[in-house]
């Protein structure tokens, strides 16, 4: 297993973390490839005769890291139901529902702890740090954070992150995001129980608003035949939903903790290959599920949990070049981009927990506008196939959602420009790539040139790593003082660069003979 370049340099960042303190907790978006990283680091320590546990929450979690450490040529034992803990191995995956049965039995106290899902389980996590205080310990989430206030800080001493979604789409190792978002009117009223919604007043919500057969309508419309998840709020929603696809001649299976696990591997597998259209799952697949084929999700789960909703959008974000998927389109019935933002926006995660999340203005860099035939979403990053380009589109009227949503004119390819118009352009980029190319000639950086390109490129629909192929032309190695200039003007976090030159690297060795 050969980590990417993000991956490598995460990697190092916590084993730096390591050095000054026990317990460092470490974030990648979901399909970012956590499960590379944390099995590198426990095949590290295993190298160097430590006795390691990784502790995760579900079975499926446990047959990836087992697969992932198999691949790294690490011998493992597991400790979970009818599997005991084995002097024959020094490295275990432990399931953490077993775990609390096990602790008068353990044999081999860990000297390193690798906790996955860590935003999960507090409690345990509070007893596992209580009863090996001498241990290092990792946790590893695609979200740290809890709905419930709790602070992660106060197991962990510091949080490592790598790169967020939007970085991870800009360097294709995930997929574009096209996100369509029907108003749902009257959530605001429904009572919170607890730290959700009140189920009971949900159920009649979606009665009365006919949720399900709009989302039946808007799979048909916007994603027919793709590979779809849906994320239902209860096992027997769940059940209708599916019945309501059925009806409409689609193959859509319910899935839940109920479910028998040798069938739930089969439904999976039957996603996984193409076999059905989709599963409409309840609370089963918002972590560990692993199938890059998805390329639609369906919201019908509300939340108010930051995490939570990561953790189903995470579910498409996979790449798939076996399948020819280019894009996830996610079909948002219960205002989810209202309560948390674009999938892209900047969010900074409460680690250090929260009295009451409250809700921010959005992302400045994150401007949305919404088509008001399609219900779709685009902002500057998820413009592909978006029906506001079109010039038709372009002189409808405009609806602008809440007062935190700002209006912002979707970007017009060259091609779809009237002719005087593509030919100012052409002018205007030619000049700004002549400048630019020019002043690498003379080993300098044209920091104007590289601005002017960046706000062409944005009017036209382009990504900024779009400007650098067009400033590096011919060029067999990675411009680095170029890759650092667009990185300052976009206000990228560091590091940034890292991964955008490893991915450089990646494509000038296929282009070799």
């Amino acid at each position: 297993m050969i980590l990417r370049p993000y991956q490598q340099e995460l990697f190092q960042r916590v084993r730096e973390a390591f050095r000054e303190h026990d317990r460092v907790f470490m974030a990648l978006p979901t399909g970012g490839g956590k499960t590379a990283v944390f099995a590198t680091m426990a095949a590290g320590a295993h190298a160097k005769n430590r006795t390691v546990w990784i502790c995760l929450p579900r079975q499926e979690l446990i047959d990836q890291a087992s697969a992932a450490l198999t691949s790294l040529g690490v011998p493992h034992g597991r400790i979970q139901a009818r599997r005991q803990e084995s002097r024959a191995f020094s490295l275990h995956l432990v399931s953490s529902n077993t775990l609390i049965r096990r602790w008068d039995k353990i044999k081999q106290p860990p000297q390193f702890i690798i906790l996955d899902e860590a935003h999960l389980y507090y409690d345990r996590q509070l007893e596992i740090c209580e009863r090996y205080p001498d241990s290092k310990i990792l946790g590893v989430s695609a979200s740290p954070e809890r709905l419930d206030g709790r602070g992660l800080s106060d197991i962990y001493d510091t949080l490592v992150e790598g790169p967020d979604i939007r970085q991870l789409v800009e360097l294709e190792y995930l997929c574009p995001v096209r996100y369509y978002a029907p108003p749902l009117d009257g959530l605001n009223t429904v009572h919170r129980k607890g730290i959700d919604y009140d189920e009971s007043e949900l159920a009649q919500l979606f009665a009365e608003r006919k949720v399900y057969g709009q989302a039946v309508d808007h799979y048909k419309r916007h994603a027919p035949g793709k590979s779809t998840l849906v994320f239902a709020r209860s096992v027997a929603e769940a059940e209708k939903i599916a019945a309501e696809f059925r009806a409409q001649g689609w193959i859509f299976e319910p899935v839940s903790g109920k479910t028998p696990k040798k069938l739930r591997r089969e439904l999976v597998e039957a996603l996984r290959t193409g076999a059905i259209h989709g599963l409409v799952n309840c609370e089963i697949a918002t972590y560990g599920l692993d199938v890059p084929r998805i390329e639609c999700l369906i919201l019908l789960r509300p939340t108010m949990s930051k995490a939570l909703q990561t953790q189903m959008i995470g579910r498409g974000l996979r790449t798939s070049p076996e399948t020819g998927k280019t894009e996830c389109v996610v079909l948002d019935h219960v205002n989810l981009i209202h309560e948390f933002g674009h999938p892209f926006s900047k969010y900074e995660w409460q680690f250090s927990g929260r009295e009451k999340r409250k809700k921010k203005d959005a992302d400045p860099e994150i401007r949305l506008r919404l088509c008001p035939e399609t219900f779709l979403y685009c902002t500057r990053s998820s413009c592909v196939g978006c029906p506001n380009n079109t010039k038709k589109r372009k002189t409808r009227a405009e609806a602008v959602v809440d007062c935190q949503l700002q209006e912002q004119a979707a970007p017009i390819t060259l091609n779809d420009r009237p002719m005087e118009e593509r030919a100012v352009f052409r002018e205007r980029l030619d000049a700004a790539i002549d400048r630019g190319r020019e002043a690498i000639k003379e080993g300098r950086i044209d920091a104007g040139a590289v601005g002017d390109l960046l706000a062409l490129a944005k009017q036209i629909g382009r990504q900024p790593m779009w400007v650098y192929w067009r400033l590096s032309e011919g060029r067999l190695t990675a411009n680095v003082p170029l890759l650092s200039e667009i990185a300052r003007q976009e206000n990228y976090k560091p590091g940034w660069v890292y991964f955008a030159r490893g991915k450089i690297a990646e494509k000038l060795e296929r282009r070799k003979p």
